[in-house]
C-alpha cells in the first residue's frame, strides 16, 4: 500500500472546493503573522486554564484504494472544562474580526478553518472514543480582541464529508504519483545540454552533485562565462527529479528570469520531457485597474473555485510544457478566472518554479500555499538561488516598512478626484495618518532619531481605513489604476502588519526610527531567522553569485550559517592574459576628498579611454558624484558620452544597450554602482572593453546606517564590514564583472581608490584578480602598461586556431 503524508490543513479542505476568491477563505497556509499571534495568545491560555497544553500533535490514517494517507497536525489548544470535557480550541486571528466571526457562523463542513477544527475532534473522538467540545478563540491582529465561537462535531456529517474527500485524494495522489513517475523517467535519461562542459563547469556540477548528496547547503561563487546557471540547474534538477520533485528557482528581478527560462529550453531541446513554469506578479496579470481580491469587485475572483472545476483546467495546464504569463493571461480571460491564482495551481504540475524571490522569502509567500503529495520519503524540492549576493538586502527590505509625511500628503491631493460623499472622509483620514505619523516626532531632535511607537494608533487607523475601504468598494464609484484610497490603505497596511509582528517581541535585529523629513521607518538589520524558516520547505539549497565573498558574511545574513554549509570558489574560464585589472591609489574618492579629485577623476577615465578606441563604462558610488566628474570631462576626439538618468524607462535602457551593440561611435557610459548598467546586463563581444570602477559605492553614513554597525559589531564583530564595505564591495565587483563575458573577449578594469587595497575590500575580491596581494595590480607606468596590454595579440579559443 502506497504512504501519502498529508498534513491537516492539505487534508481538510471542501469537497469539492467551491466559492470565489476573498479574505479569510481559509485556502492556503497561515502567515507568519498569525503565528507570531497564536503563540502569544498560547501564552495567556495557558494561565488562564489548567493543564491547557498548546502546539499537540494529532494523527490519523485512512485507508482507500492502493493508497495509505497519513493525516498529521498540531492542535492551538486542549484542556479539561471544570466539568470534566475534554475541549479542543482553534485558534484564528484576523484584522477583521467581525467579517472572520461572521464567516464561521455561517459555515459548517464548507470552510477550511471550520473542517480543520471538525477533524481534530473527529482523530480524537477516534482514538479516545470521546467527543470533545470544539470552539474557535478569535482573536484581532488589530488589538487582540478575542470572541470565541462554539462548533459541533457531528460524526455522520463529518463521515459524509470524508467519503467525498478520501476519493478526491485518491484522484489526486494518482496524478501526483504519475507525476512522480514521469520525473524520475526525465531524470534516467537527462543529457547534458552541450556536447561537452566548459572548463569549470564539470568541477560546479561535480560539486554540488556530491555536496547534495549529503544534503548540504552551499554558497557557489562563480564568475561569468563559466556557465553557472546550466552548471547548477542541471545537478540540482537531476536530484530532484529522481526522488519526483520539482526544483525552485529564485531571482531577484523578474528581468532576471529569461537567463533560466533559456537554460530549460536547452534541456527541452535536448528531448527532456521537462515542464517549466514561470511565475509573475499579481500587479502585471491582473486584468483589474487593481489587484484587489473581492467577489464583488473582481468578476475573475468570483465564483473561482466552481470555475476551475467546472472547465477541468488543472488538466488543462497538466498537458502544457511551458507556463508562463502568456498562458495565464489566456486561459483567464478565455474562463474568466484568476490567471494569478490560476499559476499557484499550476506550480505542482511544473518541474522547475522560475520566480521572484518573494514568492519563497516573504513573510507572505505565496508559494506555500501549493502544496505537493509527499510518497513515502522521497523529501523535499530543491531551491536554486540565483544573484545570491541581492539575498541578504532583499530579505531585509521585505521587513523594513516605512510611512512618511510627504508621501501622505501626496496621497491626499490624489484624493480630490473622488465624488464629494466620499471626499470629505477620505481627506479626514489621511490628515488622521498625518498626524499620527507627526505625533512621534521628537520634541528635542532636528535631525532622526530612535523612537518606540505604540502599534495602538495604527492599528486603530489602519481599523478606520478599513472600515472606509469596505464602503468605498460598496459605493458605485468606478475603481481605476493607481487607485487612491487603495494606495493609501495598501500603504498604511503595509507598516502596520510589519508592526504588528515585532511589537512587543524585543528582537534586536528590528529598530524604527523617525527620519528628518517626517518619516516613520522600520529597518530590519538581520533576515536570517526568517531565511532559515524558508529554508525548511527545501531538500538541499544552493545560492550562487560572481560575488559572494566573503563567504560568512553571506553565510550569516542569508540564514545558511551552519556546520553543514559548503562554501566554493570558481575562478574564471577564460586565459587571464585577456583581462588587465589595476588599481589607482593615487585617487581618492572619499566623501571629504571628492570635490578635489573630480577633474583628476575625469582626466584619467579620457586618457585610458583614449588608448583603445571603443565602449567603456565608469560607475560612480552615486549620480551626484557621477554628474561632478561628467562636467569636468574632456572626451577623447571621436568619442561620445551617455549617462544614465535618475529614472529611466525601459526602453531608454534598451536603446542605450543597442546602441553600444552597434559599435558605430566609441562610446563612454556613465553610471551607477548598482545601477540598470551595473547588473544583470551582459556586454558580450565588444560590446564593452573597459569598466571603471570609480571607488567602492559605502552606504550613506547616518543614523540608520550606524545602528546596522552597532548590531553587527554586537552580534558578528565586524560591525564596520557588514554595515559598509561588503555590501560596497558587491556593486563594486558586480560592476567589474560587466567586461570579458566570453573567452574571446578583451578587456580592462580599472579600480580608482587605495581603499580596494585594504582588507575590508580585498576579501570580497574574485581569488583571480591577483595571485597573492592586490597590491600587484598597482603600476607605476599606468598608461605604457595598459597600452602594452593592447597590443598584445589576443588569444583566440582552440577551435578558432
Amino acid at each position: 500500500m502506497k504512504v501519502v503524508k498529508l498534513s491537516i490543513r492539505e487534508f481538510a479542505l471542501p469537497a469539492p472546493r467551491t466559492g470565489s476568491l476573498e479574505t479569510d477563505s481559509g485556502y492556503g497556509g497561515a502567515p507568519q503573522s498569525g503565528i507570531e499571534i497564536h503563540q502569544a495568545v498560547q501564552e495567556k491560555r495557558k494561565k488562564a486554564f489548567d493543564h491547557y497544553e498548546a502546539e499537540v500533535t494529532i494523527k490519523h490514517a485512512f485507508e482507500r484504494g492502493d493508497y495509505r494517507f497519513e493525516v498529521e497536525g498540531r492542535m492551538d489548544g486542549i484542556f479539561t472544562e471544570a466539568s470534566g470535557k475534554v475541549h479542543i480550541e482553534e485558534i484564528k486571528s484576523s484584522f477583521s474580526l467581525g467579517d472572520l466571526h461572521q464567516t464561521l457562523q455561517k459555515s459548517d463542513v464548507s470552510h477550511p478553518y471550520s473542517l480543520q477544527l471538525l477533524t481534530y475532534g473527529y482523530f480524537y473522538h477516534a482514538k479516545h472514543q470521546v467527543l470533545p467540545e470544539l470552539s474557535f478563540h478569535l482573536v484581532s491582529s488589530r488589538n487582540f480582541e478575542s470572541r470565541d465561537l462554539t462548533i459541533k462535531l457531528k460524526i455522520a456529517d463529518y463521515d459524509l464529508w470524508l467519503d467525498l474527500r478520501l476519493d478526491e485524494l485518491v484522484k489526486e495522489a494518482i496524478l501526483a504519483e504519475r507525476r512522480s513517475e514521469r520525473r524520475k523517467k526525465v531524470a534516467s535519461k537527462f543529457p547534458f545540454p552541450f556536447p561537452k562542459p566548459r572548463s569549470g563547469q564539470f568541477e560546479l556540477i561535480a560539486t554540488i552533485e556530491a555536496e547534495f548528496k549529503q544534503k548540504n547547503p552551499l554558497l557557489v561563487q562563480a564568475p561569468t562565462g563559466l556557465g553557472k546557471t546550466v552548471g547548477v540547474l542541471y545537478p540540482a534538477l537531476k536530484e530532484s527529479l529522481a526522488r519526483g520533485k520539482p526544483v525552485i528557482y529564485v531571482t531577484p528581478k523578474n528581468s532576471q528570469h529569461q537567463v533560466a527560462e533559456e537554460a530549460m529550453e536547452k534541456f527541452q531541446e535536448q528531448g527532456s520531457n521537462l515542464k517549466s513554469l514561470t511565475l509573475t506578479a499579481k500587479t502585471k496579470l491582473c486584468f483589474k485597474p487593481e489587484p484587489l481580491c473581492n467577489p464583488t469587485y473582481c468578476e475573475y475572483a468570483k465564483d473561482y473555485y466552481d470555475k476551475l472545476a467546472q472547465n477541468d483546467l488543472a488538466d488543462l495546464l497538466s498537458k502544457k510544457k511551458k507556463l508562463n504569463a502568456k498562458v495565464f493571461k489566456s486561459l483567464g480571460e478565455k474562463y474568466q478566472v484568476c490567471p494569478f491564482e490560476l499559476q499557484l495551481e499550476a506550480v505542482k504540475e511544473a518541474d522547475t518554479v522560475i520566480c521572484d524571490y518573494n514568492y519563497v522569502f516573504s513573510a507572505r509567500s505565496a508559494l506555500r500555499r501549493a502544496p505537493q503529495f509527499d510518497f513515502g520519503n522521497t523529501g523535499k524540492p530543491n531551491l536554486v538561488i540565483d544573484e545570491a549576493h541581492n539575498l541578504p538586502g532583499r530579505a531585509m527590505s521585505y521587513y523594513s516598512p516605512s510611512l512618511s509625511i510627504p508621501v501622505l500628503t501626496r496621497m491626499r491631493d490624489d484624493l480630490h478626484i473622488l465624488p464629494k460623499k466620499l471626499l470629505k472622509e477620505a481627506l479626514e483620514l489621511v490628515n488622521e495618518c498625518i498626524d499620527v505619523v507627526e505625533s512621534l516626532r521628537p520634541k528635542t531632535a532636528q535631525e532622526s532619531a530612535h523612537i518606540d511607537p505604540p502599534a495602538a494608533i495604527f492599528l486603530d487607523q489602519e481599523s478606520k481605513l478599513r472600515s472606509y475601504l469596505s464602503r468605498y468598494l460598496d459605493s458605485d464609484v468606478e475603481i481605476k489604476p493607481k487607485d487612491p484610497v487603495l494606495k493609501l490603505c495598501f500603504y498604511w497596511s503595509e507598516f502596520t502588519q510589519i508592526l504588528a509582528d515585532i511589537v512587543g517581541l524585543g528582537r534586536p535585529e528590528f529598530f524604527t526610527l523617525f527620519l528628518k523629513g517626517g518619516t516613520v521607518k522600520i529597518t530590519c538589520c538581520d533576515a536570517s531567522e526568517m531565511l532559515k524558516q524558508a529554508y525548511d520547505d527545501f531538500d538541499n539549497v544552493v545560492a550562487f553569485s560572481a560575488t559572494l565573498k566573503p563567504f560568512d558574511y553571506y553565510a550569516k545574513l542569508s540564514g545558511l550559517e551552519s556546520d553543514r554549509l559548503k562554501k566554493a570558489e570558481f575562478k574564471s574560464p577564460f586565459d587571464p592574459a585577456q583581462r588587465k585589472v589595476l588599481i589607482i591609489p593615487q585617487i581618492s574618492t572619499k566623501f571629504q576628498d571628492r570635490s578635489r579629485n573630480y577633474g583628476r577623476i575625469a582626466e584619467t577615465i579620457c586618457r585610458i579611454t583614449a588608448l583603445k578606441p571603443g565602449n567603456h563604462l565608469a560607475f560612480f558610488p552615486s549620480f551626484d558624484f557621477m554628474e561632478k566628474v561628467a562636467q569636468c570631462l574632456e572626451l577623447p576626439p571621436g568619442f561620445r558620452l551617455i549617462c544614465q538618468e535618475r529614472s529611466m524607462r525601459a526602453e531608454q535602457i534598451e536603446e542605450t544597450l543597442q546602441f553600444l551593440k552597434s559599435e558605430t561611435v566609441p562610446t563612454l557610459v556613465f553610471g551607477v554602482q548598482g545601477g540598470v548598467f551595473s547588473e544583470g546586463v551582459d556586454y558580450p563581444g565588444k560590446m564593452v572593453i573597459g569598466v571603471f570602477v570609480v571607488g567602492p559605492p559605502l552606504p550613506t553614513f547616518d543614523l540608520e546606517r550606524e545602528t546596522m554597525r552597532g548590531y553587527y559589531e554586537k552580534m558578528y564583530d565586524s560591525g564596520f564590514d557588514y554595515a559598509y564595505a561588503y555590501p560596497a564591495m558587491a556593486k563594486a565587483v558586480q560592476a567589474a564583472g560587466r567586461v570579458i563575458r566570453s573567452e574571446t573577449d578583451k578587456g580592462i578594469i580599472i579600480l580608482m581608490d587605495a581603499r580596494f587595497l585594504e582588507k575590508s575590500y580585498v576579501q570580497s575580491m574574485p581569488e583571480d584578480w591577483f595571485v597573492t596581494s592586490p597590491k600587484e595590480l598597482v603600476s607605476s607606468k599606468i598608461l605604457s602598461d595598459l597600452q602594452a596590454f593592447w597590443d598584445e595579440p589576443s588569444v583566440l579559443p582552440s577551435e578558432e586556431l
